[in-house]
Order: C-alpha cells, then sequence, then structure tokens
C-alpha cells in the first residue's frame, strides 16, 4: 500500500465537511461499519495506517486509546468515481463495539450475539496429516479471517501431560527459511519433539506478531535502515506486539488441556497459559542456533521483550 494524499482528489467543500466512509473487513469482504471522516481524519489514517473517523455526535475525531486494543488497520484506501464515498479496508478488528453516530457500529461478526464473551469459531474435522517428521493428526479453526492448525502427535490424546508449543506464523521463515529470525527452527524444533515425545503445536495465524504481512514486510525495510524489530512496529504505528491469544485459549479447551510441558521463551505465553487455569509442568526452552542475520533480533527479543534466551 502506497498512498499519498496529495493524489486524492476528494471534495470536502459539502456543507458540514464530511465524507461517508464504508469500512470494509480483508479476507472476508464484510461491512463493519459506515461513519464519516473530515479532511484531517483521512490525513491521519493514512499517516499512520490507523483508520480515524469524525464523530458527529461528539464532534470530533475518533482516535484509538494507546491502552485500548480496539483498532482498525489500514490495508486499502478507494474513493468512488464520484468523489463522494470513501471505502476502507482494514484487518485486525477490535471485540468492542464503536459508535460513531447514531447508525454507525462494527463489531467482529464471530461473536455470539447471545452471549458477547463467547466467540463462534467454526472447527474443522480431524484428519490424517503424514509429514517429513511423522505422522500427525491435524484439526482446523476459523477465527474470524484468521485460520488456525492444531497439529497433533498419533498418541496426543493419550498423554497426560503432552508437550505443546503455540508457534507465531511466519511466513518468510516457516516458508521461506529466512535467516533473520529464529521461527522456522523453533517450528522445526517442535515438530521433532512432538514426534518423538508426544504433544500439540498450535500454528497460530497471526503473521509478524499480528501486524499482517505487508506492514511486517515494511517493518523489515525499517529494518533495513537500522531499526530493530520492536522500534520498526513503533514507527510504523503498532505495539510491540499485537497478538491476541483468545483463539488459542478456544483451542485449549477443545483438547481438554489441564497439564502441558510448555515449549517457549516467551513469558507472555507462559502468563496466558497460566490464566487459563492450565498447569505447566514443565517449561521446555527453544532455544536454536543463532547466525549473523538473527543475532541482533534476538538480542532485542531478550532485552525489550524479556524472552528466556
Amino acid at each position: 500500500m502506497n498512498l499519498k494524499r496529495e493524489n486524492m482528489k476528494i471534495d470536502f467543500k459539502k456543507p458540514n465537511g464530511l465524507i461517508p466512509v464504508i469500512t470494509q473487513e480483508y479476507g472476508t469482504n464484510e461491512i463493519l461499519m459506515l461513519g464519516h471522516m473530515n479532511n484531517e481524519a483521512l490525513d491521519l489514517t493514512i499517516e499512520t495506517k490507523i483508520v480515524h473517523y469524525f464523530s458527529r455526535s461528539k464532534n470530533k475525531i475518533w482516535k484509538k486509546e494507546e491502552n485500548n486494543r480496539d483498532i482498525q488497520k489500514l490495508i486499502d484506501l478507494k474513493v468512488n468515481s464520484n468523489l463522494d464515498t470513501i471505502l476502507v479496508v482494514v484487518e485486525q478488528i477490535t471485540n468492542n463495539i464503536c459508535n460513531t453516530d447514531k447508525k454507525s457500529y462494527f463489531s467482529r461478526s464471530y461473536l455470539d450475539k447471545k452471549n458477547e464473551n463467547k466467540k463462534i469459531i467454526i472447527q474443522s474435522k480431524s484428519a490424517n496429516l503424514p509429514t517429513k517428521y511423522g505422522k500427525f493428526n491435524v484439526k482446523a479453526y476459523k477465527d474470524g479471517c484468521q485460520e488456525h492448525l492444531a497439529i497433533m502427535s498419533k498418541d496426543f490424546c493419550d498423554i497426560d501431560i503432552p508437550l505443546v508449543r503455540v508457534h507465531s506464523e511466519c511466513l518468510t521463515g516457516d516458508s521461506v527459511g529466512s535467516l533473520k529470525c529464529d521461527c522456522n527452527s523453533q517450528l522445526d524444533l517442535a515438530l521433532q519433539l512432538i514426534s518423538k515425545e508426544g504433544g500439540l503445536v498450535i500454528y497460530h495465524r497471526q503473521e509478524g506478531r499480528n501486524i499482517g504481512l505487508v506492514n511486517k514486510i515494511n517493518a523489515y525495510n525499517l529494518q533495513d535502515q537500522g531499526y530493530n524489530t520492536i522500534d520498526a512496529n513503533l514507527k510504523l504505528g503498532f505495539k510491540d506486539d499485537e497478538r491476541n491469544y483468545d483463539a488459542i485459549g478456544f483451542i485449549f479447551k477443545d483438547l481438554n488441556l489441564n497439564k502441558i510441558k510448555l515449549i517457549t521463551n516467551n513469558p507472555k505465553k507462559i502468563k496466558f497459559v497460566e490464566n487459563c487455569n492450565i498447569q505447566i509442568v514443565e517449561r521446555i526452552p527453544s532455544i536454536t542456533k543463532t547466525n549473523q542475520y538473527n543475532k541482533n533480533y534476538l538480542q532485542t527479543k531478550k532485552k525489550h521483550m524479556g524472552h528466556l534466551l
């Protein structure tokens, strides 16, 4: 996405200076919100890559609070041929409801209308998956526009205390073998361990600590200029870690996990598992060989994110 404000011919010379906005979810094309922007809200949206609206009822621009996860990340922005309506395409929509005026709202489509704290997550059947690591059973979970995968050893259901790893998606590492991170090596280690000793790997589809592939590559561009992995995300307008583990909690319950040996270096994952009332009998470090390309990345995770390296 390379949006330039000066290239957009939009007529804000209407009586109230506002243009209608249609907000659409990337991947599902679901209409999430009908709102308005003024000239300043549009400038802020393009500059920060976070969608800003103008609230007519409050006569001000609605902005994301720093301690609030209510956020719409801009994927694309288009103006219709009459120059009087803006379409914004977004990802990572909030779980809460936000009103910008009496008729406009947005919410995650998968919330259960009878119980707002219960998500509707679509589950697949279980299937066999032979791999180079061994034979596994797999089950998929669709959470909004994100689809996660549980990879289980054949004896998983018979193990009292299975090995478990929650592996965050990394296309560049897992698929291409990028040396900029340790993701591919960690996934390889986890699959070897559960194949040998029995257990579970959950492939958590939240690319780039949940900023998406486009933004991740933009962060890589900033890293090429000298930013570290955290500062690059902050420069793009994101938090150091945007991941949300709610779907993982659902998968834990679905697979009846009570006691586990957790494969992780991440203290946030440890805390999340403990908050799910799952006993961590043992933490298995996920330590892999470093190289000249990921050395600074790993040092940053250790120093600034508290990873146990």
